[in-house]
């Protein structure tokens, strides 16, 4: 998959261009995402075409700062205008470029006075602008002279008569209640911009037209592959296991002990829920995860499913856990998108009573557990909302009992293992024969320094970059020795599925691994150990 540098210090146009790209084979990266050393200066200035050279011209300079040659990297800026008729003229668009900083001082009752003094012409027009730089390596085979390219995206509209009420979409945020969106019908709507369904939105999306039009340049260039499907024979024939159920149920501990005993692939659902989340409004967003994750398997239940099957498609050869779906639609989509790789799933439901995963709870200790029973039952609600009990009544979901203790619980859990032959992996043992490994890479090494440290204990520490790099040093004596600056950067240069972020008292962020990431440690030990 290729890369894409977007210069933008705005979250919400990151996530916009990234779900605009989804099902081509290219990945969009913040520029703030490669690199600490640099930051990208929008200017403020009157015309679109003076923003557009002085951004161009800041970005070159920031790419340069950062270590990244202009001659063999593209990378994207976009810029939003909008003109509203009444208050334009022909030499000058009102609020035009401007628009972001219009709308922090413009009250909706001003705007409405200054529209019906005019005549009340509500007509407007949005505009998205997305410049790429055409690197000298490319110029050639793009069949292109110039030094960037243009994509325009437009939508007519008019401004709203009432002011509307509606909360910002926490799954698709540039359908916002605080930009220009929140006045802007667009022709053919009878709502807002940022009050339509994502259905109709994207008909009407003025940035999506831009962003498509890049995406079909660069496609048309060969930039990135087109996904093709075919059929792909799995390695491993071994049954794929899907386990759900409520909240401290037992489905972690069954899918651990499927990675370490069996050799399967742990994925945990919620841990790509949060991938999405942190994609969409970054590590501190808005609103707590579990209102997302409702939010987002109404609005598009499969948002983190899709996730989880690109990673899937990664390890074809591995048989799989699954952990932790709240809907039946994420179950079916897993189920119907893997059939090409020949993987077959067995469902099964985790049941324990509320006074067992209760205790459960207060004895594990995670983050967000110090909750009363009241909010317990509250979170058991949600999940429900989300449709667990719709997969724990459907006619392919198994039950397997979790209340008569540990070793009866595993014993049944051996069983989903098809009798396949046990690897039993012992960890520490093989994080003692570590001396032996001499090359390795950056994710590797952290994923095993964490894995030195891992405890199951929910309350386990989080590291800081700094921490990080000392423990990757100390598990790995004989490999070239990680400095700080590359942790730090690896972790900044995206956001994984593998690991947990929070954050000390000064702001800094810190990490552990995720039930994922652990999965995806006990792997890494095995290939690099060997022990498969």
């Amino acid at each position: 998959m290729r890369e894409l540098t977007f210069f933008t210090t705005n979250q919400t146009k990151l996530a916009h261009a990234r779900y605009v790209a989804e099902g081509r084979q290219i990945q969009i990266k913040g520029f703030r995402q490669r690199t600490y050393h640099a930051d990208y200066v929008e200017p403020r200035l009157a015309t679109r075409d003076a923003i557009l050279q002085a951004s161009y011209e800041s970005a070159k300079e920031q790419l340069a700062k950062a270590g990244y040659s202009e001659t063999s990297h593209p990378f994207i800026l976009e810029d939003t205008s909008v003109r509203i008729e009444a208050l334009s003229s022909l030499d000058a668009e009102i609020p035009g470029v401007d628009v972001k900083y219009w709308m922090e001082d413009q009250a909706f009752t001003s705007l409405d006075e200054k529209l019906r003094n005019a005549g009340n012409d509500r007509r407007a027009l949005v505009r998205s602008d997305i410049l790429l730089h055409v690197p000298q390596s490319f110029k050639s085979s793009w069949g292109f002279k110039g030094d960037f390219v243009l994509f325009t995206g437009e939508q007519t509209g008019r401004i709203v008569e009432v002011e509307h009420k509606f909360s910002a979409n926490l799954v698709y945020p540039w359908l916002d209640n605080r930009s220009f969106n929140k006045w802007f019908v667009p022709d053919g709507a009878a709502l807002p911009l940022g009050a339509l369904s994502i259905e109709v939105a994207d008909r009407l999306d003025f940035r999506r037209k831009s962003l498509e039009q890049l995406f079909d340049f660069l496609e048309a260039r060969f930039y990135f592959s087109v996904p093709r499907t075919q059929f792909e024979l799995a390695l491993d024939r071994r049954t794929n296991i899907i386990l759900c159920g409520y909240t401290c149920s037992g489905k972690t501990t069954a899918s651990q002990h499927l990675a370490r005993g069996f050799g399967y692939l742990h994925i945990e659902a919620s841990d790509f829920m949060h991938l999405a989340y942190y994609y969409r409004h970054g590590y501190q967003g808005p609103t707590a995860i579990g209102d997302f994750a409702e939010m987002a398997l109404v609005e598009k239940p499969t948002i983190a499913a899709e996730k989880i099957v690109e990673y899937m498609r990664l390890h074809p050869e591995s048989p799989i856990v699954v952990s932790g779906f709240r809907s039946p639609d994420e179950v079916a989509y897993l189920e119907g998108a893997m059939k090409s790789m020949g993987k077959a799933f067995s469902r099964r439901f985790v049941r324990a009573g509320e006074d067992v995963r209760f205790r459960r709870l207060k004895g594990r200790g995670r983050p967000g557990d110090g909750i009363s029973l009241k909010d317990f039952r509250h979170r058991d609600l949600q999940q429900r909302r989300m449709g667990l009990d719709a997969i724990e009544h459907a006619a392919d979901t198994l039950p397997i009992g979790n209340e008569q203790g540990l070793e009866a619980y595993l014993s049944d859990i051996n069983v989903l293992a098809e009798n396949s032959q046990g690897i039993d992996i012992d960890v520490a043992t093989g994080l003692a024969r570590l001396d032996q490994v001499t090359e390795v890479g950056l994710q590797e090494a952290v994923l095993i320094a964490l894995l030195c440290v891992w405890e199951s204990d929910e309350a386990r520490q989080f590291y800081t970059t700094t921490e990080i790099a000392g423990l990757i040093n100390k598990a790995l004596p004989s490999v070239r020795p990680k400095h700080k600056d590359n942790v730090s950067r690896y972790f900044n240069q995206n956001f994984y599925a593998f690991y947990e972020i929070a954050s000390t008292k000064n702001g800094i962020r810190t990490y552990r691994l995720s039930n994922t990431g652990y999965g995806m440690a006990i792997r890494t030990l095995q290939a690099l150990l060997k022990l498969r």
